[in-house]
């Protein structure tokens, strides 16, 4: 088993505690009614007492009364998918599968069946057929719950057939979904990292001398925080190619951040040089801004910071720089709606908080100023919190490198 898979921890028993609900839609009043007629009184009344079973989990005689109906009236579609469900929160995979495809037969549009026959294939090693079943029931179930189920299994199913693009594709989709959902937001960082570390693979395969190669290195240690050694892949990405598409941009960012000041200054004739290639970017138009905003030159950030915005409304760093620049003019009223935006874009940006804070003081609001300031220090207590959780781990993770270091050396000493 992969690393990534290891790391993954989502597993059919997670979902145990809700099938029993959402299976129970199968056997809907209406479908009993559209059949009524068809299967008698006598049988209602035993179906409507194995759903009853099924719902009070007791399995065994839920799925006798299901077969007893099955017996009489074959091609009951209720009864084929309610047996299915009962079989499969027995662990009978196979039985269930059976009828849950029967089912399907008779009626496709059966989505929870459908998600319900994937699952039950996958645990039985099917895993074309359960591909294909949980993508088409990922595409219409209803139910948040099972549609997260569902969409798992389907992620764990294209990272075991090395499909990456389809696994980054769901757990995306996941991620929107369930924001606070650690299990994803962990599957999410490793399959992009797989993504990453597979793309970059493949482009020195095709062309390991080419800028691109460069340029991806360089991202890649960008990310790793090696500034000196991004910078330098940066600048060979350029010597190969001056015009290279987001490169300049790239290579201010990195820049920008460097503990030399000679580099940081030379983060500004990189922004130039991708504005030069291409006057639409919006955020090397935000980075130069806020080179000028560093050097107090207020009047040309708050022009460029205007047109980023032209460029690209929606951005919350050119919103939120802008509505600063403003304050810094005197222009307080007209830098709040742009603070405001920046803030409904970007909630977590805990500096916008803090000036939207004293631009609703000196505009007498002070009611709002208490809520943004209220928010900034909720934020500041959020960020604190983390900063030490990540010290704590840190300090535990170097203990436990010298205990077993430590019990490395006894056990590499030889008796005499």
């Amino acid at each position: 088993m992969s690393p990534i898979e290891t790391g993954l921890r989502i597993v059919l028993n997670q979902c145990a505690a809700y099938l029993v609900v959402f299976a129970l839609a199968i056997s809907s009043a209406q479908q009993l009614r559209g059949q009524t007629s068809l299967i008698g009184e006598q049988i209602k009344a035993k179906a409507e007492q194995a759903q009853a079973n099924l719902q009070d989990r007791k399995l065994e005689l839920a799925i006798r009364e299901y077969l007893e109906i099955l017996a009489v009236d074959p091609n009951n579609v209720s009864a084929h998918a309610n047996i299915g469900v009962a079989y499969y929160m027995e662990n009978s995979f196979k039985q269930a599968a059976e009828h849950l495809g029967t089912a399907l037969n008779r009626q496709h549009t059966l989505w929870n069946s459908m998600a319900l026959l994937g699952m039950s294939e996958k645990q039985l090693g099917r895993n074309i057929q359960a591909e294909a079943h949980l993508k088409e029931a990922y595409a219409h179930v209803e139910d948040k719950e099972l549609h997260t189920a569902v969409g798992k299994q389907l992620f764990i199913l294209y990272i075991q057939a090395g499909k990456l693009i389809q696994a980054a594709d769901v757990v995306g989709q996941l991620q929107r979904a369930n924001p606070s959902d650690v299990d994803i937001l962990y599957s999410a960082h490793r399959v992009y990292s797989e993504l990453a570390n597979t793309t970059l693979y493949s482009i020195a395969v095709l062309e390991p001398d080419s800028a691109r190669m460069y340029q991806s290195k360089g991202d890649q240690l960008a990310q790793q925080g090696n500034t000196t050694a991004a910078i330098a892949a940066y600048r060979q990405a350029l010597q190969r190619d001056p015009h290279l598409p987001g490169a300049h941009y790239e290579l201010a960012e990195i820049m920008s951040t460097s503990i030399s000041s000679a580099e940081r200054a030379q983060a500004e004739t990189e922004y130039r040089s991708a504005l030069t290639d291409n006057p639409l970017d919006e955020k090397a138009r935000c980075g130069l801004a806020s080179i000028e905003v560093e050097r107090s030159d207020f009047e040309i950030a708050s022009q460029d910071y205007a047109e980023a915005i032209r460029l690209q409304p929606d951005d919350p760093a050119a919103n939120d720089g802008l509505g600063m620049v403003l304050v810094t003019l005197g222009e307080v009223k007209q830098a709040r709606p742009y603070l405001e935006h920046g803030v409904q874009l970007d909630s977590t940006n805990g500096r916008a908080h803090y000036q939207l804070s004293l631009v609703d003081h000196k505009l007498g609001d002070a009611a709002a100023a208490k809520h943004e300031m209220d928010e900034f220090l909720k934020l500041k207590v959020g960020q604190e919190r983390i900063k030490q959780t990540l010290k704590d781990m840190h300090g535990q993770l170097l203990m436990q490198i010298q205990k077993d270091r430590n019990v490395d050396a006894s056990t590499d000493t030889v008796p005499k």
